[in-house]
């Protein structure tokens, strides 16, 4: 059973909702906003499975702070507690994804102990492809 809240030093995520897979490639997602001083200011999603896909190119954690709130850490502690959530499920390791020219979501990774495994080139025929994306960045978290 997944937490429903965790807290850390300036703020907390609160679990929103567990999505079912809505297509055969998807996977059950947890999803918790991301909590500070009172106000919500992005949402963590934890992307509950182990297939090559979601290693390779969407990532286990995903991480989105709305503009006005960016630059003040709220991803770290989100993606800290977020990978909270997948130790008390189980899991040994995380993968978490980005692109190569978004700098803040790298320090991220770097922030949390990530390893850069490598920079892949996304096929032709991936869905990320149809939507402009070319490369990814893999990191590795061991829980």
């Amino acid at each position: 059973m997944p937490p429903e809240m965790l807290s850390g030093e300036g703020g907390a995520i609160r679990l929103c909702e567990h999505l079912e897979p809505r297509a055969p490639t998807h996977v059950p997602t947890l999803r918790y906003a991301i909590e500070a001083a009172g106000q919500t200011v992005g949402e963590v999603r934890v992307r509950l499975g182990d297939s090559d896909d979601l290693k390779r190119h969407f990532g286990q954690i995903g991480y989105e702070v709305y503009p006005a709130y960016r630059g003040r850490g709220h991803a770290s502690l989100a993606c800290q507690l977020a990978l909270t959530v997948m130790r008390d499920l189980g899991y040994g390791e995380a993968w978490i994804t980005c692109n190569p020219e978004n700098l803040a979501s790298r320090r991220v990774c770097d922030k949390a102990g990530a390893e850069l495994v490598e920079i892949i080139d996304i096929p032709v025929e991936h869905v990320m492809y149809e939507h402009g994306i070319r490369q990814k960045c893999r990191y590795r978290i061991v829980l």
